[in-house]
């Protein structure tokens, strides 16, 4: 039974789906939703780093509203946090420290040749995770 449920979470469509299922889940199961955006930094210049970790904590106050009126609707409770590094490896930092049971995800729908070119987050999860790993359509 799942009481720590991890999401990935940017603000797409795919992703607040993921959201509402996860908070779903954890409010008939009287679990928590830990929700991370991760904000994977530029190699190269430390002040691209510096600068697209200041968008991401900018973008902090409107994601987390988002994720605490969501779980308000949902009778569920949640957190949010932003991390600097790759989604994939960030999330599975967590799932590898305890901090989840279950990794929900959404899918953002891109066909083969974007994740060809761009790489999975979904596949590196999938394949790496200790927990299970649920996909939301």
């Amino acid at each position: 039974m799942s009481k720590n449920i991890l999401v990935g979470f940017d603000g797409s469509p795919a992703a607040q789906r993921a959201l509402d299922y996860a908070l779903e889940m954890a409010g008939a199961l009287g679990g928590r939703v830990h929700v991370i955006y991760a904000a994977q930094l530029p190699t190269g210049s430390p002040e691209a780093a510096a600068s697209l970790m200041a968008d991401a904590e900018a973008l902090q106050p409107r994601l987390a509203a988002q994720v605490a009126a969501r779980a308000a609707a949902a009778g569920a409770t949640a957190d949010f946090s932003v991390r600097a590094g790759s989604p994939g490896d960030v999330l599975l930092a967590e799932i590898r420290a305890g901090h989840a049971d279950q990794l929900v995800l959404g899918n953002s729908g891109r066909g083969a040749l974007a994740r060809w070119l761009l790489g999975s987050v979904m596949g590196q999860l999938v394949g790496n995770c200790q927990v299970p790993v649920t996909v939301v359509p």
